[in-house]
């Protein structure tokens, strides 16, 4: 009995002396956390300086016409930008490689236009559809040799990603000396069988 109120009346005071200690812990971590919060949000200044403008504004609408022919010059210029950045991913097309490829070894194309066999100009334009996802190919191109030039004329379709394509025709269209065009069949050449 005498050893249990010694052992209460030790751990009495273990405790009260305790005490300050954990209230002087709680305040220093109080006040440490309002200072950093302090610092995180600084107040902001209750009145602002208010911006004033010398000048007026300009009026957007005071000249309609000319803002009218800038708008058009400028959707002019954006469509022909658009039409050559297409007409240019036409011409690195596998399709047209491949065609230019049969192009040089068809001996039909060879006595017409004569060797060295490419597009007519540095800028060549595709004109027709080339859509090889949706299986639809219809162009038309200028090409050129050391005998002279013609147009290249392509269709093609099919059904879908698994089938080969059907070439309906690939004509080699010349002009002749008397103004007349005429077109040559290519798939009809016996030395190079063409297909896609």
């Amino acid at each position: 009995m005498l050893s249990r109120r010694l052992t209460a009346n030790i751990l009495n005071k273990r405790i009260t002396s305790i005490k300050p200690i954990s209230s002087i812990i709680c305040r220093t971590i109080h006040q440490s956390t309002r200072i950093l919060n302090e610092q995180q949000n600084p107040q902001q200044p209750q009145h602002h300086r208010q911006v004033t403008v010398d000048r007026e504004f300009p009026d957007p609408f005071a000249k309609k016409k000319t803002n009218r022919r800038y708008m058009v010059v400028y959707a002019i210029g954006l469509t022909a930008m658009l039409a050559m950045i297409f007409n240019y991913e036409k011409t690195g097309s596998p399709i047209i490689t491949s065609t230019l490829y049969f192009v040089r070894r068809s001996k039909i194309a060879n006595e017409r236009l004569g060797e060295g066999i490419d597009f007519s100009n540095s800028f060549p334009w595709i004109s027709g559809p080339l859509n090889t996802v949706r299986g639809n190919i219809d162009i038309v191109f200028s090409v050129k040799g050391d005998k002279g030039t013609g147009r290249l004329k392509l269709k093609a379709t099919r059904e879908s990603k698994m089938n080969p394509f059907d070439i309906h025709h690939f004509l080699l269209e010349i002009k002749e000396e008397d103004g007349k065009l005429v077109d040559y069949d290519l798939l009809k050449d016996p030395d190079v069988q063409f297909a896609l």
